[in-house]
């Protein structure tokens, strides 16, 4: 079976579903960290897996390994992609911890962080268990070295995103039709804006199916762990059942703005800078590289609108320091118009 079909027979067939709670935000230590909507070319999404709970009783990594398949599907620029990445042996060796009764696997980011444009997203999760033979070991280690590059450098990538998608897609696709992995639990969630989903931030945790009836609003979160009891005070680590804990958090910026293209242009502009003494042909120049940035900033697929905004006006004034000490930007006015703001800042160009 395909890899996306497995996902959508899991979404469309309810008795072979784990139980998939939404933790309530009053029991999140971080709740205000999860405060509001997702707004459209104003927030930031990141997918994490925060924790893994495998019990002994399956013999992991005696007869056979764990594997966790996640696709991550959202739209890019103006197309829709689909996001794989695997944590297998690798990853999942560096990110285990041992406790009496099972494994801890932790925090692994596993999508984002992009910037949200509207339209759908969708997380697809599976827990897989997979058989440790070398040759099936070597093939789960390329295919996870391959998705960990394409989620890490989908900027750099995205021009050739659907050919390395397909690369990890199809391999688990092979591995899945020759059996060699097989999904024990795993679901597919789909957030749609355009369907009136109220897309906010939150955890949420998938168990797998038992005779117990959990409880939702005993579980909790601290510390991105995993706790369930009466109250926050008195709860305990969760470790009755296997279970992966994930989360869909939002930011209003992102602290990575150096690996972007758009910084590399900027950084151009400086560099150009350091190495020419001031003239006005030198000052011409600049200019017309910071227009050709500011036009990158406005349609870069990487960055918010409003995280944009606040960049492009501070590397501005950067580069007017290095000129010569002549803006102040801090006060910069509010424009009702989206065209006015970017219009503005050619004018600060003109300015240099």
């Amino acid at each position: 079976m395909a890899l996306k079909d497995l996902f959508k027979s899991l979404a469309g067939s309810p008795a072979s579903l784990p139980n998939l709670f939404h933790i309530p935000v009053v029991n999140i230590d971080k709740r205000e960290e999860l405060d509001g909507v997702f707004e459209p070319n104003q927030h930031y999404f990141t997918v994490r897996v925060n924790e893994m709970f495998l019990s002994q009783s399956r013999k992991w990594f005696k007869e056979i390994e764990p594997m966790v398949v996640c696709v991550t599907s959202y739209i890019y620029g103006e197309q829709e992609i689909d996001n794989p990445f695997i944590a297998g042996r690798n990853l999942i060796d560096t990110k285990m911890q041992n406790v009496p009764d099972g494994m801890i696997f932790q925090d692994t980011r596993v999508a984002g962080i992009h910037p949200f444009v509207g339209g759908r997203l969708v997380v697809s999760i599976a827990l897989c268990q997979s058989q440790t033979k070398d040759y099936l070991a070597d093939s789960l280690e390329f295919i996870e070295k391959i998705s960990g590059v394409f989620s890490e450098s989908i900027t750099s990538l995205i021009g050739n995103y659907t050919k390395i998608a397909n690369v990890v897609i199809g391999g688990i696709d092979k591995l899945l039709d020759s059996k060699a992995v097989q999904p024990l639990f795993g679901f597919r969630m789909e957030f749609d804006r355009d369907a009136n989903d109220r897309f906010a931030p939150g955890y949420f945790v998938m168990i797998d199916k038992s005779n117990i009836k959990w409880d939702p609003n005993k579980f909790f979160v601290k510390g991105n762990r995993l706790y369930y009891g009466n109250d926050e005070a008195s709860s305990k680590s969760f470790r009755e059942d296997e279970y992966v804990l994930f989360s869909v958090t939002k930011s209003d910026s992102r602290s990575d703005v150096q690996l972007l293209p758009v910084y590399q242009s900027f950084k151009k502009i400086v560099d150009y800078l350091k190495v020419n003494e001031v003239s006005q042909a030198m000052k011409d120049k600049v200019k017309e590289m910071l227009r050709v940035l500011n036009i990158e900033m406005r349609s870069s697929p990487d960055l918010t609108d409003s995280h944009a905004k606040k960049l492009i006006a501070v590397y501005i004034e950067k580069v007017g320091d290095l000129i010569e000490p002549k803006f102040n930007f801090g006060a910069a006015p509010q424009y009702k118009h989206e065209q006015d703001y970017w219009d503005l800042m050619d004018k600060k160009i003109d300015e240099l």
